[in-house]
């Protein structure tokens, strides 16, 4: 038997509206203000970045999901701390929910290094708090492509043998997993089981 055209893809592709884009805009700016990122000392615009690709990425995911008929519960567009934040997909497989982060990374990361940055808080102290499953994508405008998948127990793994690193331009400790662990056969895989 062959593989069906959408398996030899490298990745899957989801546009949204551009009328989604000032909201998102907005939003992030209210977001950065409630939250108090910028008193924090924090860099406010990367953060607002961070959120607008975060929400488009999310955006899209939420579209290839009703696309295909997947039932599915997202978080959506989320103000408050982090604790109270919770997956940013929920999805049944086998009648069974499971939980699916998106990882939305920049064109260096995956052009260049072919990597794909975790937060290290995260790692260390929160891993009740990871998904399931973790999808890498890239924005580009309104088009974001989702180019592959990864498990918890794959992704905890990678972690545990990367270097911390410190970003200075989003002021935070993070590690790196290859861009190759995630697969976008694991992606089609898990999309097909979904109910």
């Amino acid at each position: 038997m062959g593989e069906t055209p959408e398996k030899k893809q490298s990745a899957l592709h989801q546009e949204i509206s551009s009328s989604l884009l000032p909201i998102f805009e907005q939003q992030a700016e209210q977001k950065i203000m409630i939250e108090g990122w910028a008193k924090q000392g924090r860099n406010a615009g990367v953060k607002k970045d961070n959120f607008i690709r975060s929400w488009i990425t999310e955006e899209a995911f939420k579209q290839l999901l009703i696309k295909k008929g997947k039932w599915f519960r997202n978080r959506g567009l989320y103000f408050g701390d982090a604790a109270g934040a919770g997956a940013d997909f929920i999805v049944k497989i086998a009648e069974k929910e499971v939980s699916i982060g998106l990882r939305s990374i920049a064109e260096d990361s995956l052009h260049r290094w072919k990597t794909v940055p975790y937060p290290d808080d995260r790692f260390q102290y929160e891993k009740e708090k990871i998904a399931d499953f973790h999808v890498v994508c890239q924005r580009q405008g309104t088009l974001t492509s989702f180019f592959g998948m990864i498990s918890k127990e794959e992704l905890l793994a990678e972690l545990a043998k990367s270097r911390r690193l410190y970003s200075p331009k989003n002021q935070e400790y993070f590690r790196v997993v290859p861009l190759e662990k995630f697969r976008i056969e694991l992606l089609f895989s898990l999309l097909e089981k979904m109910g």
